[in-house]
Order: C-alpha cells, then sequence, then structure tokens
C-alpha cells in the first residue's frame, strides 16, 4: 500500500498523496458537486473542511484536496486519480482561480473555482 501511494518515494504519505487513499463515500464534496447552486452557509463549510489550518486561505496540499475531491466525483469510481493529473489541474485552476497570486486560494477566489465546477 505504501509504495502504491508513496509517489515521491520519501517513505512518507503527503497530505497530497494521502488524499488518494480516499474512497467516494468519504469524499466532503459528494454533498455538493451535484447541487445546482451553492448556499453562503454551504459555500462556508466547503472553504472551513478545506481549511484545515484555519489560515484563512487554502495552501497547496488543502486545494489538491479539495481538487482530489471534485474530481472524484466527477470520475465517478474508486479509482485514484494520478498524481500528475491532479499536479496539471493544480496548475490550471492556480492560473485561472490566484487572481491575486499569492501560490494559495483565498475564500473570494475558491467562488471562482466552485462557481465552474
Amino acid at each position: 500500500l505504501m509504495s502504491e501511494f508513496d509517489v515521491n518515494k520519501d517513505g512518507r504519505l503527503e497530505l497530497e498523496e494521502l488524499s488518494h487513499l480516499m474512497s467516494v463515500e468519504d469524499n466532503f464534496m459528494k454533498a455538493f458537486c451535484s447541487r445546482q447552486y451553492l448556499t453562503r452557509k454551504d459555500f462556508d463549510r466547503i472553504f472551513a473542511h478545506y481549511d484545515t489550518d484555519s489560515t484563512g486561505y487554502l495552501d497547496k496540499e488543502e486545494v489538491m484536496a479539495l481538487l482530489n475531491d471534485i474530481l472524484k466525483y466527477h470520475e465517478s469510481s474508486d479509482a485514484h486519480i494520478p498524481v500528475p493529473v491532479l499536479k496539471e489541474v493544480y496548475k490550471e485552476v492556480m492560473k485561472a482561480c490566484d487572481t491575486n497570486n499569492s501560490n494559495t486560494i483565498q475564500k473570494c477566489e475558491l467562488a471562482l473555482l466552485l462557481t465552474s465546477v
């Protein structure tokens, strides 16, 4: 199991790698992706869930966890999202949504991502 998910072979599972172990049933975004719109309360719950360190922004690992959940929901399968695919999606999302070039996603920037999902 460790060798399958430890992509960079450093002997540890980083959050990005660990996110691949979650099944779709444990996917927090599953409750929101099928909705036509998100309420302010939904949006706040999503942001708070992925802002695991309560900094007020989503860092790379937090954004990757969010993207992994979104992609897994849309894949409709138990298969994990390959890390190279997740990294490429991350780069594209940051280009489109990180409007202040902080290498993080602020709450207002998350709205850009979630309205396009």
